[in-house]
């Protein structure tokens, strides 16, 4: 190379295809699924075990317990307990569930509520004080302060003297779950490029099955309630491998701590068997956003114009009324025949298949059309349940309806809407907007038990009757959605002055966000 070359090459630096300007390239180079991003995934994914405990425990701990009638009383199995003599009938299994150990029969409705009550606000509070957190201070270490918090509530429950105390433990264990968590999806996908990503969510929803799994399995070994919290005090302690992966290279850019988010790069090339040197990684730092210059973060901008409010008011309802149908399924397994304990299985293990169905479906006819398929499949689920035919020994239509629209339908769309929200949100208030669609969501998973309740009273008709009408709406909404397939994930954004959505260059060099 002559010295006039060397010379030129010197000072158009972006032309050397081995020097790389933003994260996007520098992924790609060092390997988009190699084993370090496999291993911080993996060990990232496990804080989904003890996730699915905290937030589905509920439906196992408020359960009715068996009873029986004592001899010689008017007792009778279609008897109402609550309308009979404390003498005339006995818990079969007392201490089984919460309900049972704390003699709460009569006052279910009450000790229900009151779980929801502390639980609900504790994940709301959660998500805000982490998402700022792990702006301020970083992801590790918020993910690692809730999870030793969460560690200590978490013995707290497992030793809970008193349905008060209990309750207490619930809200502080929902704001250190939800604190962890609501840190979990943005850690783990900042170690993958975008067209990594989909998949990376997919393995973490394995983690979340099996978290899944786990209350039966403890429920069926050892049918105590407070073996479910044992069992999440292991599974917290051990999720603290998360200490072995570094903080988010994303994260180290944007707060301009370039020197450890170059050795964090280097580390994962090395791991992966790629080569990659500091002097190849080039950053625009033109093209990072000054936090001061913007409203990130800031709430009211999500309803600065008539498109955002509608927008965002479409999506809070999307998340509900699938939040709502999620947890209403789980509670409603109770009033379906088979054992509580095979149904809960099975609906955990066929959201892998169904989860995979979505994300299939999302690539091949948009995210639109598969919110609308997802919806329609709970609608006609619902509608199958009210067809009284047996199919086999414990297994008839409702049965097997139930737990396909529960888990192919409401899985689905979570999935669906958890991208799509991402997609369609602008970019400088994308973190803002799916916080409050989780707190929209958290409002449906509050209510589920109750609108289960009601309906149960009402008729036996009536739970899916209501699922089949909100589905409707939810469909006649999701058709005035924009579609966002093939659509830049990074760069959709809408004008100031008009509802047309305009694709944004987030730098004029052309580098990704970061």
């Amino acid at each position: 190379m002559s010295l006039e070359q060397a010379e030129e090459k010197k000072r158009m630096p972006d032309k050397d295809p081995q020097v790389f300007t933003d994260t996007e390239n520098i992924y790609k180079h060092i390997g988009r699924y190699g084993l370090s991003q496999m291993v911080y995934l993996n060990l990232l994914s496990i804080l989904n075990l003890s996730s699915a405990l905290n937030f589905l425990s509920g439906v196992y701990l408020l359960l009715s317990p068996s009873w029986e009638c004592v001899a010689g009383t008017p007792c009778t199995p279609s008897s109402d307990i609550c309308e009979l003599n404390e003498t005339d009938w006995r818990v079969i299994d007392k201490d089984a569930t919460l309900i049972g150990y704390f003699g709460l029969e009569c006052r279910r409705s009450y000790a229900t509520l009151a779980s929801s009550l502390f639980f609900i606000p504790g994940t709301v509070v959660g998500l805000g004080v982490s998402g700022y957190a792990s702006d301020r201070f970083g992801r590790k270490k918020t993910v690692l302060v809730s999870l030793g918090l969460s560690l200590i509530v978490s013995i707290g429950l497992a030793s809970a003297p008193n349905f008060a105390f209990f309750l207490v433990c619930r809200t502080l264990i929902g704001a250190t779950c939800a604190g962890y968590m609501g840190v979990y999806f943005t850690y783990k996908n900042e170690f993958f490029d975008a067209s990594s990503r989909p998949m990376a969510s997919f393995i973490g929803t394995i983690y979340k099955v099996l978290g899944m799994l786990v209350l039966p399995l403890v429920t069926y070994v050892h049918p105590w309630w407070r073996s479910i919290h044992i069992a999440n005090v292991v599974i917290t302690a051990l999720s603290f491998c998360v200490v072995l992966v570094p903080e988010s290279p994303h994260w180290l850019l944007v707060n301009s701590k370039y020197g450890e988010f170059t050795e964090v790069l280097i580390k994962m090339s090395r791991l992966n068997r790629k080569s990659i040197s500091a002097s190849q990684i080039r950053i625009r730092t033109e093209c990072l956003k000054d936090p001061q210059k913007n409203e990130n973060g800031n709430f009211f901008v999500v309803f600065r114009n008539k498109s955002h409010l509608l927008l965002t008011l479409n999506f809070f309802y999307q998340w509900f009324i699938t939040s709502l149908m999620f947890y209403g399924f789980y509670y409603g397994l109770e009033s379906v025949s088979g054992s509580v304990n095979v149904n809960f299985a099975i609906m955990g293990i066929l959201e892998m298949p169904f989860n995979l169905v979505g994300s299939i479906l999302m690539d091949v006819v948009g995210r639109k059309k598969s919110l609308i398929i997802s919806l329609a499949v709970i609608i006609a689920c619902c509608i199958l349940t009210f067809i009284p035919l047996q199919i086999a020994d414990g297994w008839d239509v409702e049965r097997i309806a139930t737990i396909v629209g529960a888990k192919w339908g409401t899985a689905s769309c979570f999935l669906i809407i958890y991208l799509y929200t991402n997609e369609v949100m602008p970019t400088s208030i994308r973190c803002t907007g799916l916080h409050m669609c989780s707190i929209s969501a958290r409002l449906g998973s509050f209510i589920a038990p109750y609108v289960v309740q009601a309906c149960i009273k009402l008729s036996s008709y009536a739970q899916n009757m209501t699922f089949i009408v909100i589905s409707v709406i939810g469909v006649g909404l999701v058709i005035v959605l924009p579609e966002t397939r093939n659509v830049s994930f990074k760069a959709t954004n809408f004008t100031e002055k008009s509802d047309e959505k305009r694709e944004v260059d987030l730098c004029a060099k052309g580098s990704s966000d970061v």
